[in-house]
């Protein structure tokens, strides 16, 4: 099925006659529009045209019959209040088959309704048009639209939930399993109309005593399902009211006023940490520190106090060296080459000689080299990260006086953290009841499974030993053999079915996500049809450590793989796709879902969603654009060719 063209006429936002034409090849039609300009009326009107008041968008909304919800679509502009939807596709590509819905209705009656009109390859077809509902719910029936015609913040929305028993029943139906369940249903009233008119035996009472029992027994274990799903879908909800509620509180101030006392003792340690950090740069200014003024005055003292050293050293020397010279004079004959080069040496140390500036001794020298090159170093260093410990410890101090010195409002706070409470001990309670109602329901599904177990044993008994003596017996006989083959049947089906459901949907999953390790793979209950995540480990994966993006993959993936697994080829269109959804995954569903979703895949988005970034992305993939105007003036959009052309150029 695809989507030929769609002509909305003073429909809802749209003025007048607009027209949506889709024959390019591409699998991508994109549309683009600003909010409240009218994208989410063309998937409700595409909804509409099909399926009347069966639509999923008239069961949804808040009208009370189906008259209110069409005179709300009704565009005044043009003072006719004559209103039309034409929808055209072709169901088979091989054999070419167009058609075409024709809807109108007139608002200015009081008593409002519509006529349709159903044309096949252009010719007005009568039989379609009284059986229209029959016909389309074939092909698509209206409760699995969903899957194929869906809301981005629904599909958000559903992200945050369980599977809904109603999204459990469009499962089945899409896999062909409910019409077992139709099956089973009709041959129980077969039996029942049959035993209410034949006289009773005591083995056909005896046997509908207990199919009586089985049957109690499984309303029993529904309505103890319904009531699990019920709490369950309540504690979701109540978790999200506390998430909100705890956002609010944080916002408020709540941390603060919980945390005052501690944050009150943090800031008396760290302004005791403040002071003896002031103290202990007091000390160091009060010990060598001041020296580091006058570095290059010391080092100046030690390079004389050095010199000065050498010259006695000189000196020393130069009498050592006397005394033994009048020895060797005394013994050497030619002394003389010695005295001149006494001389000379005691020439040129006087020649260098200084005044002495200071009189250090060895020890002072030493000390002043140990504090010029070890101690001023480590002092400075020492005195530096001091500063920058104090800084940051003023730092942290202000950020506290200005945590503390917030003007909170004490008495919203404590409202809203009695409400944080409350809810807090609903879900404990809920909690408790769930486990409650999950041993009654292990309880239950034992008594069901005796009751079945009995009613199964005593049918086969009855059925070796009876004489068909009748239509009755034969008619009794063998719907109770074909409940029998149902009931093992619908186990095998809906186990093998589910298996494929569940591998379709890792690897859809998979092709989207971008943590591919994160989960290995899915797995689907057979008889809940509760969706399990599992971890390379084998480990599973609890659905609330999800983020929200990966939640609304989840879910995306479910939809792809039932629309796969269903074998339909119909169009998917798409409102808001990406919402909520990071730049990562959003990449993911540009490149990989929207062109393999289905052959015609309608995407309805604004210019944030879909930007010129993304829109270069999935060019390749488009074929038909449109974009919707609003005017201001006239209250009415209107349809143009192409994708916000100045944005997307």
């Amino acid at each position: 099925m695809i989507i030929k063209e769609l002509v909305l006429h003073n429909f809802g936002i749209y003025a007048s006659t607009n027209k949506f034409e889709f024959h390019a090849k591409k699998p991508v039609v994109l549309i683009g529009g600003m909010n409240g300009r009218g994208k989410t009326t063309i998937l409700e009107a595409v909804l509409l045209a099909l399926y009347g008041s069966n639509s999923f968008a008239y069961m949804e909304s808040h009208y009370k019959s189906y008259g209110q919800y069409l005179k709300s679509y009704v565009n005044r502009a043009d003072g006719t209040l004559r209103t039309s939807i034409d929808l055209e596709f072709l169901m088979e590509a091989e054999n070419n088959e167009i058609y075409r819905i024709h809807r109108e209705w007139d608002g200015s009656k009081k008593r409002l309704s519509e006529t349709i009109h159903v044309y096949k390859d252009k010719e007005y077809n009568q039989f379609l048009t009284d059986n229209w509902s029959m016909f389309i719910e074939n092909i698509l029936p209206s409760g699995l639209s969903a899957f194929f015609f869906f809301d981005g913040e629904k599909i958000a929305e559903l992200a945050a939930e369980n599977t809904s028993k109603q999204m459990k029943e469009s499962i089945k139906t899409l896999l062909g399993i409910s019409v077992l369940d139709l099956l089973e249903n009709d041959l129980g009233r077969i039996i029942n109309r049959t035993l209410r008119d034949k006289p009773k035996a005591v083995e056909t009472k005896e046997i509908e005593e207990l199919r009586q029992t089985r049957d109690a027994a499984k309303d029993s274990l529904k309505q103890i399902d319904e009531k699990i799903e019920g709490l369950g879908n309540e504690r979701e909800s109540v978790r999200q009211k506390l998430e909100k509620l705890k956002q609010e509180y944080e916002k408020k101030g709540g941390d603060i006023i919980t945390q005052r006392q501690e944050l009150f003792q943090k800031r008396s340690s760290i302004a005791a940490r403040i002071e003896n950090g002031k103290e202990q740069l007091i000390n160091d200014a009060a010990s060598e520190l001041p020296l580091l003024l006058v570095k290059n005055f010391l080092v100046n003292i030690r390079e004389n106090a050095e010199i000065a050293q050498d010259e006695k050293m000189m000196d020393a020397a130069l009498k050592k060296m006397g005394r033994l010279f009048i020895d060797f004079d005394r013994q050497s004959d030619n002394s003389k080459g010695a005295r001149e080069f006494i001389d000379y040496v005691r020439a040129q140390a006087e020649k260098k000689a200084s005044t002495p500036s200071y009189n250090l001794s060895d020890s002072a020298i030493f000390k002043l080299q140990m504090l010029l090159d070890e101690q001023l170093l480590q002092t400075k260093l020492t005195t530096e990260g001091r500063q920058r410990e104090l800084v940051k410890l003023q730092e942290e101090a202000e950020q506290l006086d200005n945590y503390l010195s917030v003007d909170i409002d004490e008495k919203t706070i404590a409202r809203i953290y009695k409400n944080m409470k409350e809810l807090e001990q609903r879900i404990i309670q809920l909690d408790v009841e769930i486990d409650q109602l999950k041993e009654e329901r292990r309880v239950c599904n034992g008594m069901v499974m005796s009751a079945s177990s009995a009613f199964n044993k005593r049918v086969e008994e009855y059925l070796k030993h009876v004489e068909l003596s009748d239509d009755s017996d034969r008619i009794i006989k063998y719907s109770h053999i074909a409940t029998t083959i149902i009931d093992a049947y619908r186990i095998r089906l809906q186990s093998r079915k589910i298996s494929v459901v569940a591998k379709t949907m890792t690897e859809c999953y998979h092709k989207l996500a971008n943590k591919k390790e994160l989960i290995d793979h899915i797995e689907m209950d057979p008889v809940t049809l509760d969706l399990k995540y599992i971890d390379q480990s084998g480990g599973e994966i609890e659905k609330s450590s999800l983020s929200a993006g990966e939640k609304q993959l989840m879910v995306i993936s479910l939809l792809w793989s039932l629309a796969l697994c269903s074998k339909k080829k119909l169009p998917v269109i798409i409102d808001t796709p990406l919402s909520r959804l990071d730049s990562a995954h959003r990449v993911s569903l540009i490149e990989t879902y929207f062109p393999q979703a289905s052959e015609q895949t309608i995407i309805l988005s604004t210019d944030s969603e879909i930007d010129r970034n993304y829109y270069g992305i999935m060019k390749e993939n488009i074929g038909d654009e449109y974009t919707l105007l609003y005017d201001d003036e006239t209250k009415a959009t209107t349809v143009i060719e192409g994708y916000f052309m100045e944005e997307a150029k």
